[in-house]
């Protein structure tokens, strides 16, 4: 595959995956479960020291959660940083990150939410990252989920075809795939993680927004200039969006629709990804192609 971005090594049996939690507070049972479908799977496992721990809504101080992170972005035998969840909590300690190490023993970042951000930071410094579900979603009953993971890491990619959305605009781009939360794309702009979206094919969800902020947080994209170079957009989950005391008129989709119309570049709408029970993984800052057609939309990775 030809990549546009560099690609930390695929994971092999045997290698080490260390879970942190870099934002909200999880329940252990959670990550005990990731863990033990991850040994299962013939993976090692290490949970950092204050991954199980609490500080209000947090998963430990800010102190912790850095100390974490940094210990599993230095480790040189780590192959993939799995986080527990998301919420909020990287704003807080990214600019303490330091990946110097990171650069010398690259790793998968594996998560989504508010690791969109960290997702931004490493797609800045050039590397590619996997949004996929995180810890709290592998269990045994869902062992399917993180097989599906743990293929992804293991260089095992899987094209999607998709049915058909009646507000998809036709056409076929090339590009890379960047985006995540849309909610964490726009109060990045301006940062030192802000993503370059210019001929990149950009994939966004979010979740549990009143639908007049999903509005403001289009409008403040486009407005930003992030919408007009694209070379194509992806539309996951808008899961849980909210009405509010009077109707805005539109729906999560619709809002999407109208903020780009004025554009040529294809639209996807309906991919599974994001806040939802079928979360499928994505390689960020990998090239992909986007291909929308009346029968079909296709997302495949370029060979």
């Amino acid at each position: 595959m030809n990549y546009l971005y560099k690609r930390p090594p695929y994971l092999h049996v045997g290698d080490k995956v260390c879970i942190t939690s870099p934002s909200g507070r999880i329940l252990p049972e959670k990550v005990f479960m990731a863990e033990k479908v991850m040994k299962d799977a013939g993976f090692e496992v290490e949970i950092m020291p204050h991954a199980l721990n609490e500080f209000h809504q947090f998963s430990g101080t800010d102190d912790e959660r850095f100390e974490d992170l940094q210990k599993a972005l230095d480790d040189p035998k780590c192959k993939a940083i799995l986080m527990s969840r998301g919420g909020y909590g990287l704003h807080r300690i990214i600019d303490r990150l330091d990946f110097h190490f990171f650069e010398t023993y690259p790793k998968w970042i594996i998560g989504f939410s508010d690791v969109t951000l960290l997702h931004a930071h490493l797609h800045r410094l050039g590397w590619q990252s996997l949004h996929s579900p995180m810890a709290s979603a592998f269990s045994v009953e869902n062992s399917s989920l993180a097989l599906k993971v743990m293929n992804f890491l293991q260089g095992n990619l899987q094209n999607y075809q998709l049915y058909p959305h009646v507000l998809n605009r036709l056409g076929m781009a090339q590009g890379v795939l960047i985006g995540g939360n849309l909610s964490i794309l726009t109060s990045i702009i301006g940062s030192c993680s802000d993503l370059d979206t210019n001929e990149k094919i950009l994939f966004i969800e979010d979740v549990g927004e009143y639908l007049y902020r999903l509005d403001r947080m289009m409008w403040t994209y486009k407005r930003a200039g992030k919408l007009s170079h694209l070379s194509g957009l992806i539309i996951g989950g808008l899961t849980e969006m909210k009405v509010g005391e009077t109707d805005f008129g539109y729906s999560a989709e619709e809002i999407v629709f109208h903020a780009v119309k004025e554009y040529s570049y294809p639209v996807c709408f309906g991919f599974p990804a994001g806040h939802q029970l079928h979360n499928e993984p994505l390689v960020l800052g990998a090239e992909v192609r986007l291909e929308v057609t009346n029968e079909e939309a296709e997302v495949m990775y370029s060979d």
